[in-house]
């Protein structure tokens, strides 16, 4: 079986994770549009650094997601989805 795209693991976080692509700009501190073209196109187009604490941080979600811990994000509004993600984010 091989390993799934980066595109496809993006997917997976929005699907399993209940994510919205603002969440993961939000989660990742990149421009909305940046994470929108990541899972449109899948290409990173980062420098090496910046791309390995992308993929770390996918790697972070991925396990949450799995362990249960945060995610999947609960249904509320937008603005307590803000805060909630970004809590989220600062405090595992």
């Amino acid at each position: 079986m091989s390993r799934p795209t980066f595109q496809q693991r993006l997917q997976r976080l929005l699907d399993t994770g209940n994510m919205t692509v603002a969440d993961l700009a939000r989660w990742f501190g990149k421009p909305h549009a940046t994470v929108l073209g990541w899972v449109r196109g899948g290409n990173l187009g980062l420098p090496p650094l910046d791309a390995a604490f992308v993929t770390a941080e996918v790697e972070r979600l991925e396990t949450l997601i799995r362990k249960k811990r945060g995610l999947p994000v609960p249904r509320m509004s937008a603005r307590k989805r803000i805060a909630y993600v970004n809590d989220l984010r600062s405090t595992l």
